[in-house]
């Protein structure tokens, strides 16, 4: 079946699924052809979140043709996600410290790059995206 994904203020695609794939596939083949990593995705259709874990056809009105809304998550910040996962093994005070030096440490080293240096990043990354 063919589903047609909008993307609030965006483009969209035409993403060819089974009626039993699982709403996290079809995540992924939207991944695939919009560039957006299925875990910032929220797929709406007609006011209803779709749930990862359950099939396209747990949902009887989606039918070839339907029209899915793609919400895109905002990507969680470095300094969130490292405190989340210090907040595990540290006290709240200690996470601080930790992630105050951290963050300054990082800056200096970012700050430090040349552009050399970020086009080899990029050109690396770009090259395993491939």
């Amino acid at each position: 079946m063919k589903i047609f994904v909008k993307v609030l203020r965006g483009d969209g695609c035409v993403v060819e699924v089974s009626e039993r794939a699982k709403i996290v596939e079809l995540k992924k083949k939207i991944e695939m052809e919009l560039k957006v990593a299925a875990s910032q995705q929220t797929l709406v259709y007609m006011g209803k979140t779709l749930v990862d874990e359950k099939s396209l056809d747990f949902y009887p009105k989606i039918k070839d043709g339907a029209k899915v809304h793609l919400i895109v998550k905002k990507p969680e910040s470095l300094h969130l996600l490292l405190d989340r996962f210090l907040m595990k093994y540290y006290s709240q005070e200690q996470t601080k410290m930790i992630l105050d030096e951290f963050m300054r440490d990082f800056s200096a080293k970012v700050e430090s790059l040349s552009l050399d240096d970020l086009e080899r990043i990029a050109t690396s990354y770009l090259s395993e995206e491939s």
